[in-house]
């Protein structure tokens, strides 16, 4: 008794009680924040456009370029799934979906990431279709090659903008500033690529809850098929990159594909945020934003072009959820559809 009354009383103690009512506050009332920020952002956006030209400037974007939007970002999932097989067999799964289940599990992944808030939910899903993969060390093997893709795709989406940033040789406005997020970003995120293979052995010297995470990741076994799902992580994000350009090029003509580089991919990162449902809000205002200063959009236009990519997404999506009435009807269980990967 006097053991667990010390316990309650020291300072660790204090931190888990903490942490766990953070949680459980974010578990009952995340909801009331994703949907207070979306609001919020949507509010904002609506003061900096007039409808009426929002819905004109919808007539300016041909249907070839919102088929072609579409069937970029299909592609894009259909990279991610040879990606996420890669990725498995990078960390000595045992086994894996084929390549026609996972391309399947990946579009139901997308339908719930995209109508779904946090962009997370899917990715889920993939975890525990992934659990029988690694035998006995299953949920941590499955949970930890989706937090390395989320991380590649975070990579990539880095790599992207700063490639945009060292193409563009033009005086821009935000130049300065967005050379230099990007910079810090791409550092960040080319730490963390380099910290996914090595995590065990680094775990010593990271803080306590780096340490803890990285403690728990899988080592890899195949180098190369980790550098390759690297590379599949830059076409991913390059595919979606390229549909926004298509958008952006019929409403703004004379866009490049490097002014391109230094929207879309900061526009996408919006859908990672926890506070915002699939980015939306915040995603607008990163058109605005990027839109008016880099292209000298106006607005209307910027909002426009954000709201159709979005739509090609949703699109996407929708056939995701097709795919999953079709099937199970529910998330899609793995064993039956797991083989054993090659040596």
């Amino acid at each position: 008794m006097a053991g667990d009354a010390n316990d309650e009383l020291s300072p660790g103690g204090a931190t888990v009680r903490r942490k766990t009512l953070a949680r459980r506050l974010w578990r009952r009332w995340g909801w009331l924040v994703r949907w207070g920020g979306t609001a919020i952002g949507l509010l904002y956006v609506s003061t900096l456009i007039h409808v009426a030209n929002v819905k004109a400037a919808f007539a300016n974007v041909s249907l070839g370029a919102m088929v072609a939007a579409v069937a970029l970002i299909a592609a894009s999932l259909g990279i991610g799934a040879v990606r996420w097989r890669s990725a498995l067999r990078a960390y000595g799964a045992r086994s894996r979906p084929s390549l026609a289940t996972a391309v399947r599990l990946y579009f139901v992944a997308g339908f719930y990431n995209t109508y779904l808030p946090g962009a997370v939910t899917g990715d889920v899903v993939r975890a525990v279709v992934a659990h029988d993969c690694f035998g006995e060390h299953g949920t941590t093997g499955a949970l930890a090659v989706v937090f390395v893709e989320r991380a590649l795709g975070l990579f990539a989406l880095f790599a992207l903008v700063i490639t945009g940033v060292g193409l563009s040789r033009d005086a821009l406005g935000i130049q300065g500033s967005l050379r230099l997020w990007s910079v810090v970003g791409g550092a960040a995120a080319l730490a963390a690529l380099v910290m996914l293979p090595l995590g065990r052995r680094l775990a010593r010297f990271l803080p306590g809850p780096l340490a803890r995470i990285a403690r728990q990741l899988p080592l890899v076994v195949r180098p190369l098929d980790f550098a390759a799902a690297t590379l599949l992580s830059l076409a991913t994000q390059l595919a979606a990159m390229v549909a926004g350009w298509l958008i952006l090029r019929d409403l703004h003509p004379g866009v490049t594909f490097a002014d391109a580089l230094l929207i879309i991919p900061v526009a996408s990162a919006t859908a990672f945020l926890p506070f915002t449902v699939g980015g939306t809000g915040a995603r607008e205002n990163a058109f605005v934003v990027l839109g008016e200063k880099i292209l000298g959009m106006s607005s209307d236009d910027a909002v426009a072009a954000s709201l159709l990519l979005w739509l090609s997404a949703l699109i996407v999506g929708a056939a995701g959820g097709v795919l999953l009435v079709l099937g199970t009807g529910s998330a899609p269980a793995a064993p039956a559809a797991a083989k054993p990967t090659p040596d």
